[in-house]
């Protein structure tokens, strides 16, 4: 192939040198001697070259030749018989494919030609138009040769000896008027150009094959994937040290007399620090608060940060946070939480499995996630295994800015929705006093079996306020929308009966992170919330809405705070912006403790943490923050930053 050649002129030579030099000295009274000792291996280094480079492209049907040729709409263009061909790997590694479309006229000026800005395409697998008709011109030019360039109109990757099919179709687009098209012509054909590569890693379905323009594709070629730099669910994402929102303590009268253990830096020790340069004031808070400003304390709470006697050192090792003094008076502190030991920010694009396949989630403090769709931004949360596009409501924009995603908008409450009026917080549901209550929809109260409690009869109150929303702010972009599933984990830790009021712990609380939705008690899908598909889901849901899970909030970067006295905050993930101030539902049960369900169904609430508390119950009154799903095939334009978001066509 002609690649090859650009391959070889491209191999670098390699060069290898061996130099083993052991030096010996001998030491023997006042005198002294040189050994030189030489090792060689046994065996001789050796690198071969690939021994096979081939990818073949079949023709399938005729070309395509339009005849008396007049402008289509995409939908009369996408009904034209396609030109099928086929391209495979011949070779045993993988090999990445960019299929292009070499316009014999792109470069001409003649008046006989039409132009390559009137012509749309469609290349889809074969059998399928299920990929955005584009206009030619629009795509990105690729070197063909050295003298030519073609238009990139689809990428993959080939594993080996596999084989993919493609449906091309092409016309002239409905905008062409008479003097622009008539008496004109256009010529082309497809031209593939393979290059080695790498395995790719596992991912959504239809991630390396996904059309260009469309939600997938963008995602594609604008993020890289990495490894975490923190563990979910058990380590909150990292932060820069600024994005840390200042909190302040209060110094009691007596307090102020005791004596403080500061740092005046720290060390990481495993997931958790040790702080450096320490020491005990010399003075008593109210006589040294000023010496304590850019120092670490060990608590926020000077009860745990000092001593009454002087000299007393607190324990300042293998500490879960570490607390920056930003300003004191005598009577109070402004300080900064730190609470990930990690010096770098993360920000990043991750894998993990989920009920689908494998899912791309964004964790840490990411800044390209915007998306702008039905006048509301909305902040990416993953990719789910079917190819999916997760979303989590930023703006509410109640106000209909034209950028609901730029800061100049921001509030400490836009991520919520106003379901009635200005109101956007809700109970989760109106009653506490069985476990039935826990669901998203829910049951029998006073069931005597698993199945009839977690029934998905009745509407839980959090429900019933996202479908007025969703009626007021989605109905008409329904077809944008993915069935895919949303969890409301009903399963319970073994030996807990989670019905009636027998005390019950359910399993999110317990269990490791996954974005796997379990099924339920009984084997079934009592928790896997969809609203057609009965395949992967239950079919219960009338509207394609729901909340995120405690799951999806710890891959986001955050982790269970079990006492509310010392939650794990990080106000720098990407879910922190625009929510701040208010506490917020999920989707996971906690438990059931006898007389109530404990908070947000026993279901996890969140802010900079997510935590749980045993004096709650799924009837207090929390924010409700939308989450939805685009399909991949969706149109879209934008780079997903702030003030230049994805924006959905």
């Amino acid at each position: 192939m002609e690649e090859l050649n650009s391959v070889n002129n491209k191999k670098k030579r390699l060069k290898i040198y061996y130099t083993l030099l052991i030096s010996v000295i001998c030491i023997i009274g006042v005198s002294f001697a040189w050994f030189r000792l030489y090792l060689s291996q046994s065996e001789d280094n050796t690198l071969s070259s690939r021994t096979c480079f081939s990818t073949t492209l079949t023709e399938d049907t005729e070309k395509i030749t339009l005849t008396n040729a007049f402008p289509l709409t995409n939908e009369d263009g996408l009904k034209l018989t396609p030109f099928t061909f086929t391209i495979k790997n011949n070779c045993d590694s993988y090999v990445k494919a960019y299929i292009t479309i070499d316009s014999e006229y792109r470069t001409s000026t003649s008046s006989s030609y039409l132009l390559d800005n009137y012509i749309k395409f469609n290349i889809s697998n074969k059998g399928t138009t299920t990929n955005p008709s584009l206009l030619l011109s629009s795509q990105k030019l690729i070197d063909l040769d050295d003298s030519d360039k073609g238009y990139k109109i689809l990428t993959t990757y080939l594993g080996a000896n596999q084989e993919k099919s493609y449906d091309l179709r092409i016309w002239m687009d409905s905008e062409v008027t008479t003097s622009q098209g008539l008496s004109k012509s256009w010529e082309g054909k497809v031209v593939v150009i393979a290059e080695a590569a790498k395995e790719p890693p596992a991912a959504p379905d239809g991630w390396y094959d996904a059309g260009n323009g469309t939600i997938l594709a963008s995602l594609r070629d604008t993020n890289e994937l990495e490894k975490t730099l923190t563990v979910p669910g058990e380590e909150i994402s990292s932060y820069v040290y600024d994005d840390v929102e200042s909190e302040t303590s209060s110094v009691s009268s007596t307090y102020q007399s005791y004596y403080i253990t500061y740092g005046t830096g720290w060390v990481a020790n495993g997931t958790g620090f040790d702080l450096t340069g320490t020491a005990v004031t010399t003075d008593t808070y109210a006589n040294s608060y000023s010496s304590l400003v850019g120092k670490y304390l060990v608590s926020y709470s000077i009860s745990s940060a000092g001593s009454a006697t002087a000299g007393t050192m607190m324990t300042t090792t293998k500490l879960n946070s570490v607390y920056y003094v930003v300003s004191a008076t005598s009577s109070s502190f402004t300080y900064k939480k730190i609470t990930s030991n990690k010096n770098t920010t993360e920000a990043l694009l991750a894998s993990t499995p989920d009920d689908y396949g494998t899912s791309y989630y964004y964790r840490g403090a990411v800044k390209d996630n915007y998306v702008q769709f039905a006048n509301k931004c909305w902040r990416i949360v993953r990719i789910t295994g079917d190819g999916s596009v997760k979303l989590v409501l930023h703006n509410d924009n109640t106000n209909g800015v034209n950028n609901p995603c730029s800061s100049a908008n921001n509030s400490s409450t836009a991520a919520f929705a106003r379901y009635s009026g200005t109101t956007y917080t809700s109970a989760f549901n109106s009653s506490y006093s069985d476990n039935t209550y826990v669901g998203f929809m829910y049951g029998v109260a006073g069931a005597s079996d698993y199945a009839s409690a977690h029934a998905n009869i009745n509407k839980s109150t959090i429900l019933t306020n996202l479908e007025s929303w969703y009626e007021k702010n989605l109905i008409s972009y329904g077809d944008k929308l993915a069935d895919v599933i949303w969890c409301n984990d009903k399963s319970t830790e073994s030996d807990y009966l989670g019905y009636g009021t027998n005390y019950s712990i359910y399993s999110t609380f317990s269990r490791d992170a996954s974005l796997i939705c379990p099924d339920d008690n009984n084997g079934g899908k009592l928790s896997k919330f969809t609203a057609s598909d009965t395949t992967n889901g239950n079919g219960n849901l009338e509207y394609k809405i729901g909340l995120l899970t405690a799951d999806e909030l710890k891959y986001a970067g955050l982790i269970v705070s079990t006492n509310p006295g010392y939650f794990s905050s990080n106000y720098s993930t990407y879910l922190s912006e625009n929510a701040g101030g208010t506490v917020w539902w999920t989707l996971s049960p906690i438990g059931y403790d006898g007389y109530r369900v404990l908070k947000a169904n026993g279901v996890f609430v969140a802010q900079a943490s997510l935590y749980y508390g045993d004096t709650s119950s799924v009837t207090d009154v929390y924010g409700i923050r939308p989450a939805i799903a685009l399909k991949s095939t969706v149109l879209m334009t934008g780079s997903g930053t702030s003030e230049d978001p994805y924006v959905v066509k």
